[in-house]
């Protein structure tokens, strides 16, 4: 394989009145991958200052999001988050063996879920895989030195293999996956997420809004919060959508949801397929003590929820 770089691109305006200020950005951190300049171009930035800049006067002048009960479109952007706090850092198998509670916290998760829990609906299908080559931790062999492959976590729902390396499989008696990885050579390596995927389905953008009847879409993280074994959450995103009848109408600003990982999951009602498909990634996921900071890819289409509890900024 040919050597590659890292790359973060991105760009972001903030409108203002006096009264209030709403931002719109595009990439940032969370447009992470490997490559070069052809990055930037898969991404979607080139020509995209001009659009970035209407949003967010857009949303300056919009109404708040309304609160209530909504079927909920999270685009790519947002579903990376909603993948790595909510799947991702619950299913690192030293963290549910009890490792990782005085730092990074706990997992709802139980070792005696594994090939019992239904994880989310049917249509979830989960991976690890570290053989998409842009993704931003694809690699050959974890730092303990095992030979790396996809593997899935969750499969048609159901949770079925957990994040763990060769140690806490050794503990456990689980079978894990090449994930055991270090920040440097003078840290130990430790159970981590690396590439963490939804596997797409059949849909396109078009058929996932049409078949909403009252729903908001979001896109683009602003906010977060989860407590301490990766189960309540509440998430916030910069851009806000209404969908009525199976059409996008008004914008919304403030657009925030919250739920309970394992019900939000099991409410997944729709995914979609390659065209919606994005591979996204961050620099910055932090666990251990002392801390230890390594990137993580994550990859998903556009999905939808059913009946998800959502509220503007002054809910």
């Amino acid at each position: 394989r040919h050597a590659q770089g890292v790359i973060y691109p991105g760009l972001g305006g903030t409108a203002g009145d006096g009264q209030d200020s709403q931002s719109r950005s595009l990439g940032r951190e969370n447009f992470g991958q490997q490559g070069g300049f052809e990055v930037v171009e898969r991404c979607g930035l080139v020509g995209a200052a001009r659009r970035v800049a209407d949003e967010a006067l857009q949303l300056l002048l919009a109404p708040n999001t309304p609160a209530g009960q909504r079927d909920l479109l999270l685009m790519p952007d947002q579903m990376m988050l909603q993948i790595h706090e909510s799947i991702g850092h619950p299913l690192e198998l030293d963290r549910i063996l009890g490792d990782e509670r005085n730092y990074a916290g706990t997992s709802f998760v139980k070792a005696s879920d594994f090939g019992h829990l239904q994880y989310g609906s049917k249509l979830l299908n989960v991976t690890f895989d570290p053989t998409l080559h842009e993704e931003l931790a694809s690699y050959s062999f974890d730092d303990d030195g095992t030979p790396a492959s996809k593997q899935f976590l969750i499969r048609d729902g159901l949770l079925v293999r957990p994040l763990g390396g060769a140690l806490s499989q050794l503990r456990s008696g689980l079978d894990g996956v090449a994930n055991s990885r270090a920040c440097g050579w003078n840290r130990a390596p430790i159970d981590r997420m690396a590439n963490l995927n939804i596997e797409p389905g059949e849909q396109t953008l078009a058929q996932l809004i049409a078949g909403i009847e009252h729903g908001i879409l979001m896109r683009t993280n602003r906010s977060w919060s989860i407590d301490d074994a990766r189960n309540k959450f509440q998430f916030g995103c910069e851009w806000g959508q209404l969908i009525e009848n199976g059409e996008l109408k008004g914008v919304v600003k403030n657009p925030n949801y919250r739920g309970i990982s394992a019900d939000f999951w099991r409410n997944l009602s729709a995914v979609g397929g390659r065209s919606t498909f994005q591979v996204l990634g961050t620099p910055n996921c932090g666990k251990g003590e002392p801390n230890q900071v390594v990137r993580v890819g994550h990859a998903s289409p556009a999905c939808v929820f059913r009946q998800v509890d959502v509220f503007g900024g002054d809910a």
